[in-house]
């Protein structure tokens, strides 16, 4: 592919306004102008084959990724982006990526980027002092001066050049020193003094008397008075600047000609002090209180014990908005969405938070029959739309509710309730609204029991390995095997692997298990090869956490000889996001391990993260095929021409490709057609223990055999409920609850299904709750379960009180039919 056309690109584009560069398929910059290396602070060429990644928080390059590959699919795209100067301080750019074609086939990206961030703060920064400068305006005599020291700016209201007897040409050019000379040289130190108490906090506000008036030889008395205020990310200090006398050339002082009109009173002065500090503190788009205020009213309203409930409420619209509409569609948005919140809602405190987030107040005693119906009356905003220039814009309104509960809360944690309800509304089909019990989740609840016990779990000897072969899709043949890793967790039983392996990652005991599964894996191989048996490479998974590490080569290459294991008997499988970093110490401990004789196999292939170029840069052997792939083909048949492309590339590429969650015939027909090389899948064998594992491979050939238990397709008879534990190993739980959908019931069982997997034996007690039906507590007691081939699971429990049973069994009789995956938004 010719990448001059790249370098080229940008040649004649020197004195373009903005910064210019070019990116290849890759995301490597290829070229660019002077501009873009002033703009992000590096010189000559440092910028050169950098990934634009390099530039960007991970957050934001996982936010961007799906604008680039649009850009990579032949459209033009706009967005905003936050890019990290060298120094290491943000910048909001306005992007435009526009694919750039040779030969008709897209061969790179042309970008264009201008700074925004100094727009974007002078303008809230205009709106601010514009809004101070008509408080200020009607006194006479008075004077604003603000000053963001983090960015070294400076704001002055217009009063200052009457003060000051200078032009306004020139106090806009003021800066902070250039302040200070018009002090007199004796207060300089006096009003630096006051800043300093501010900036300390150990004063909320400060005063004192100063000389000003370079030009008139600091003749003119002010009487100074300054606040802190915080003012989101910025540390801002404000002052109110009071003529108060002005001293005569003989040495006597006359009030100011404005003072002898009308003097001002210190309580007036006062009241407009706080008059502007309140201004600081609400929101310059909408004009509603902030989050600093809204937090000042929950802790008033905690003082006086006086019964309120926070609702949390947002739109989750204004980003899509600003970024491909632009930030005025946004503004109109905020004050369109506020508006109908201030309607909606007249008797409650309403403020935004952020974008397009906003909390109200309920100042009546809790009533969640009255919340319900407001939470309903608000959501049908969700059927409607916002006409704004031309556009029709939906929201997304999701609400969480969490009431007060105890004044020994900070009103900061009581917010953060009302967030984490909002969070779980997101989490349903539809946005919806949803009440914070002090209680934890359920799920929470046991993660933070497994995230605990997770420490200690190979000192304890709970951790295990199972082996599930990987074999040819026509013959059966075993080709190799893969080690999963299991928890036998003594209270919360078998854990399945995606429960804990993130949490690993989490708490940083990914290395210790990593390096267990290396050591236990080198051991089967060398027991299989002792023991002369058959003897397969066996692939352990890895994460791209270690492979970041300097030494995991060294400890690989440790253990083979440790265990006289030959290299071509282990292989190594990494999840296609190891590739995301373009990192080349990956590249090179990719490279280091294929010189051993380990294979690599990237797994979750085609989930859509990484590039075809990853295929050729990286010694990859073979591809497993992401599991998802199946999931889909079980609706229709549209993923099939991207399977069928994969493959064929593969086959270019000289890799094999693996079809991972094979478990039923006609699954692995569908993929003969594909014409993958091979399968694994409960079709041909569950992951079997280390004392199977040589009975299997042993028999060198398996055949397919359908065994998984298959989640029904067809609607059920269905009731809505929620489980929570009450009783574990002797112990009360109070903890809160996981959705379940109860679709059968006799006076004895009842059988339902989760989404979470739970201990079943008789140490413990479930309490089921019908959604929207009040009834006495139902107890029950787990005593079978079966996974389903889609993750969910099935459970049949006893009713500890059999009576309790015909409650269940009424409603079943009238209640709606519902299909399983629909209910648990699995795809």
């Amino acid at each position: 592919m010719d990448f001059k056309q790249l370098v080229d690109a940008t040649h004649f584009l020197e004195n373009h306004p903005d910064a210019v560069y070019t990116l290849n398929l890759d995301g490597q910059i290829v070229s660019y102008n002077q501009k873009l290396s002033l703009l992000l602070g590096y010189g000559g060429k440092q910028l050169q084959h950098q990934h634009f990644s390099d530039f960007i928080s991970p957050a934001e390059a996982q936010r961007i990724a799906p604008l680039k590959q649009r850009a990579l699919s032949g459209e033009t795209i706009h967005f905003t982006a936050d890019v990290l100067h060298r120094e290491g301080h943000v910048l909001t750019m306005n992007v435009t990526n526009i694919p750039i074609y040779q030969h008709h086939v897209i061969i790179g990206i042309y970008g264009i980027a201008r700074d925004i961030s100094q727009h974007l703060q002078l303008r809230l920064q205009h709106t601010r002092l514009s809004a101070k400068e008509q408080l200020t305006a009607s006194l006479p005599g008075l004077a604003f001066f603000e000053y963001e020291t983090t960015a070294d700016r400076l704001s002055l209201s217009t009063h200052f050049a009457t003060l000051l007897d200078v032009s306004h040409h020139r106090l806009a050019s003021l800066d902070y020193d250039e302040f200070l000379l018009e002090i007199h040289p004796d207060d300089r130190s006096v009003f630096e003094e006051q800043l300093t108490l501010l900036q300390k906090e150990g004063s909320s506000t400060v005063s004192c008397h100063l000389r000003m008036n370079q030009k008139q030889h600091y003749t003119q008395q002010v009487q100074c008075q300054g606040v802190r205020v915080e003012d989101e990310r910025q540390e801002l200090f404000s002052f109110l600047f009071r003529e108060t006398a002005r001293h005569t050339p003989l040495g006597g002082t006359k009030k100011t000609d404005r003072s002898q009109q009308d003097d001002v009173p210190d309580s007036t002065l006062m009241q407009q002090q706080e008059d502007i500090r309140k201004l600081s503190l609400y929101d310059h788009v909408t004009g509603l209180p902030n989050r600093m205020l809204f937090l000042e009213e929950i802790e008033h309203l905690t003082r006086k014990k006086h019964p309120f409930t926070i609702l949390s409420l947002d739109f989750n619209q204004l980003h899509q908005i600003n970024e491909q509409i632009g930030f005025d569609i946004g503004d109109q948005w905020l004050r369109q969405t506020s508006q109908f919140l201030t309607e909606q809602l007249p008797d409650m405190y309403c403020s935004r938070l952020a974008g397009d987030h906003y909390a109200a107040l309920w100042t009546e005693p809790f009533d969640e029959l009255q919340l319900k119906k407001t939470c309903l009356d608000l959501l049908s905003v969700n059927t409607t739309r916002f006409q704004i220039e031309g556009y029709e814009l939906a929201a997304e309104l999701a609400i969480g509710i969490s009431p007060f509960q105890t004044e020994e809360t900070t009103a900061t944690e009581l917010l953060h309730t009302a967030n984490r309800a909002l969070s779980r509304a997101k989490l349903k089909p539809q946005p919806a609204y949803e009440f914070y019990t002090s209680e934890l989740d359920l799920e929470i609840y046991r993660r933070h029991q497994l995230e605990q016990s997770l420490r200690n779990a190979i000192e304890q000897k709970e951790l295990f390995l199972e082996y599930q072969p990987k074999v040819d899709i026509w013959s059966g043949q075993i080709l190799t095997c893969e080690a999963l890793i299991r928890w036998d967790h003594p209270e919360w039983g078998r854990i399945p692997p995606q429960d804990f392996i993130p949490l690993s990652e989490e708490g940083h005991c990914y290395l210790p298990i990593g390096e267990w599964v290396l050591e236990t894996v080198c051991q089967t191989l060398q027991s299989l090869l002792h023991n002369a048996l058959p003897v397969v490479p066996i692939s352990i998974n890895l994460s791209s956490k270690q492979l970041l590490h300097r030494d995991f080569v060294q400890t690989i290459r440790t253990c083979l000889h440790r265990y006289q294991v030959p290299a071509r008997y282990l292989q190594l499988e990494l999840q296609e996001t190891a590739l995301l970093q373009e990192s080349e110490f990956i590249k090179e401990t990719l490279q280091q391990l294929h010189q051993l004789g380990i294979e690599l196999t990237l797994d979750g292939y085609g989930s859509g993260v990484s590039s075809l170029n990853s295929l050729r840069k990286y010694p990859i052997s073979s591809l497993k095929l992401d599991r998802s792939f199946v999931a889909q083909l079980e609706e229709d048949n549209s993923p099939a021409p991207l399977i069928k492309s994969i493959v064929y590339l593969a086959k270019e590429f000289q890799l094999t490709v693996v079809a991972e969650g094979i478990e039923t015939l006609e699954q692995l027909d569908q993929f003969r057609e594909f014409e993958c090389h091979a399968v694994q899948g409960y079709l041909f064998s569950r992951p079997v223990g280390i004392e199977q594992l040589p009975v299997v491979l042993k028999q060198a050939v398996l055949v397919p055999m359908e065994s998984m238990k298959k989640s029904p397709k067809k609607p059920l008879p269905s009731l809505h409920g929620h489980i929570s534990i009450t009783r574990l190993n002797g112990k009360d739980v109070n903890v809160g609850s996981s959705p379940i959908l109860i679709t059968r019931s006799t006076n004895r069982s009842v059988h339902f299904y989760a989404s979470i997997r739970l201990p079943v034996n008789h140490q413990i007690e479930l309490s089921l709750q019908l959604t929207d039906v009040v009834h006495p507590k139902t107890l029950i007691e787990p005593l079978a379960l079966t996974e389903l081939d889609n993750g969910l699971f099935h459970y049949s429990a006893d009713y500890k009180i059999r009576a309790q049973s015909s409650q269940i069994m009424k409603a079943l009789e009238t209640s709606q039919q519902l299909k399983l995956d629909e209910f648990f938004m699995l795809s």
